[in-house]
């Protein structure tokens, strides 16, 4: 899953790229990352399985941003977190246009990802496998409280026949 879905830069320092499984915030360093308080070069990356929730202020006439949170993780400045994807551009601008217009939808894709893999993981977690819900269908048929055509049928959906 190394495919890059697509990649926006806040023109603030900071590139995201959102990937099938997860997001990397990557930190430009340099002159202009030291402008925007980031100084350090490098990548954070933020699996949806891991991210406990997403924070969104998009472009007004001041800077936006996406925050992840995960446990472990706290908020502080929105603005210079490790944790935070911030963007900006000059008002009237067609890099303005294109944040603003955009990265609401970038936020509600990536809460449909988050959300997509914490059903997988529950799913795959703390649900029961078909073999365990198939015993469970055949102690009742065993036990006359459902008939053979119903465990069949239970059968043929668990097995997905």
């Amino acid at each position: 899953m190394n495919e890059m879905i697509y990649e926006y830069d806040g023109n603030m320092g900071k590139i995201l790229k959102v990937y099938p499984d997860r997001c990397v915030i990557s930190s430009i360093g340099g002159v202009k990352g030291a402008m925007f308080g980031s100084l350090l070069t490098g990548d954070k990356e933020f699996y949806f399985k891991d991210i406990t929730s997403v924070q969104f202020k998009n472009l007004g006439m001041t800077t936006g941003y996406l925050q992840f949170e995960y446990p472990g993780s706290h908020s502080g400045n929105n603005f210079v977190s490790e944790n935070s994807f911030i963007f900006s551009a000059t008002v009237g601008t067609a890099k303005y246009k294109k944040l603003k217009e955009e990265i609401p939808g970038i936020y509600e894709d990536i809460r449909k990802r988050v959300n997509e893999a914490k059903t997988t993981k529950a799913d795959t977690r703390g649900g029961t496998s078909a073999a365990d819900e198939l015993k469970k269908f055949k102690d009742l048929l065993d036990s006359g409280v459902i008939t053979q055509e119903e465990f069949d049928a239970k059968k043929k959906q668990l097995l997905g026949l």
